[in-house]
């Protein structure tokens, strides 16, 4: 029966291996998902970083249309003082301040043109700064696909180990074990099978199992569950130490060999 026993712990080391390798390659897919987070995440600063650019930069060259439709006022201003279109003082004093007016707007124009001009450099780092994180955030998502997607072919390689394993097991167990074992394997989450630490609880329900349970899983001579958890159950404590009887030393023996003699 101990054979039997250590076929099954075998078996449900199998099975909860084939579970958690199952269950990797399931996660695969999200696990590449997962990757490309950050890829879009640096994408998404990268264009709103260009469109920055972008409107700050439509919005200088409005800036010096509009500063080049001024000086063309200016010059027009300028060109009635020279054409003789003004006759009068009084037409003079107006000429003077609708061209002091003219240069004030234009002084405007060109202090926001200058703030412009120190956005669009700023934006412009900003958008080389984001376009090499995105490169690297793409670069570094293309790694780790490519070793995601790649580690399918060893999953299932080491699937198909277990699952041979797993058919040899199972055809070395008694069936009407095995049949116990599936059935609880089915109700227990895939743990059939339970050890009994060497303080004398299970290691699946944590409760205490009584000492002439233990002491009969120890021997391991007949298939006995956790009165809690029905988990069939085996020894996983320290083995037990058999002590040799000491030998005695030859002239001791020699003395009682003579003491028998005599009698």
């Amino acid at each position: 029966m101990k054979e039997q026993l250590e076929r099954l712990i075998a078996l449900q080391e199998a099975d909860l291996r084939l579970e958690e390798l199952a269950e990797r390659k399931r996660r695969i897919p999200e696990m590449v998902e997962a990757a490309r987070q950050p890829l879009q995440a640096a994408q998404t600063l990268r264009d709103s970083a260009k469109q920055a650019f972008e409107t700050t930069g439509k919005e200088r060259k409005s800036c010096e249309q509009e500063l080049a439709v001024q000086e063309q006022v200016i010059s027009k201003l300028r060109d009635r003082t020279t054409k003789g279109e003004i006759k009068t003082n009084r037409e003079y004093q107006a000429h003077l301040l609708e061209v002091e007016l003219a240069k004030k707007k234009r002084g405007e124009i060109e202090e926001q043109l200058l703030v412009l001009m120190d956005a669009v450099d700023a934006k412009k780092k900003e958008l080389a700064q984001a376009e090499a994180a995105a490169k690297e955030a793409d670069q570094r998502f293309n790694a780790e696909k490519t070793a995601l997607e790649g580690s399918v072919g060893a999953l299932d390689e080491e699937l198909a180990g277990f699952r041979q394993q797993r058919e040899s097991l199972m055809a070395a167990v008694e069936p009407s074990l095995l049949r116990r074992y599936e059935k609880l394997k089915g109700s227990k989450k895939g743990q059939a099978l339970a050890g009994v630490n060497k303080d004398g609880s299970c290691m699946s329900c944590r409760l205490q199992v009584q000492p002439q349970v233990v002491a009969e899983v120890k021997r391991a001579t007949s298939i006995l569950t956790c009165s809690y958890c029905n988990r069939i159950l085996y020894w996983a404590g320290d083995p037990v130490q058999i002590v040799p009887v000491p030998e005695k030393p030859v002239e001791i023996m020699e003395v009682e060999e003579a003491a028998e003699t005599t009698e």
